[in-house]
């Protein structure tokens, strides 16, 4: 099966959205700075694209668990179900956040151990929507 371009461009886009999660977090570790416009752009984004894209691809591997491999369908299911959790914990994350930098707090130098931990499973939920894309459409 080739890959819907929906999904292509979707994927394309979530690895440049995760780039400007990632220069965020970069910028208000390091310099203290929270780039308001870029990561209210991450989140509207998430929020109207990245969700919609998730929900309309339910029907499809929904039909699919009766011919994907179990590992496939594995992965779908710990991708879909973890994305939604990363979701939130981004809304969540990068307003408590903002309000904390507009104090001129270093919020995500301050609490280091919760933002490694976001950034592990941040990078973990998209490399297994990059695997989970390649496995399904590409091998």
């Amino acid at each position: 099966m080739h890959a819907p371009l929906y999904s292509t461009i979707t994927l394309l886009a979530e690895l440049g959205i995760s780039a400007i999660i990632y220069y965020t977090l970069y910028q208000g570790y390091t310099h203290n700075k929270f780039p308001t416009l870029l990561a209210g752009f991450a989140l509207l984004y998430e929020t109207i694209f990245n969700i919609s894209y998730m929900v309309s691809r339910v029907p499809t591997h929904a039909k699919a668990l009766h011919v994907d491999y179990p590992i496939i369908i594995a992965l779908a299911i710990v991708h879909g179900v973890l994305s939604l959790i990363m979701f939130i914990a981004l809304i969540i994350f990068f307003i408590i956040a903002w309000t904390r930098y507009k104090k001129d707090v270093n919020y995500f130098q301050n609490h280091k151990v919760l933002t490694m931990v976001f950034l592990f499973f941040w990078t973990f939920s998209i490399v297994s929507g990059v695997l989970f894309y390649f496995l399904e459409y590409v091998f």
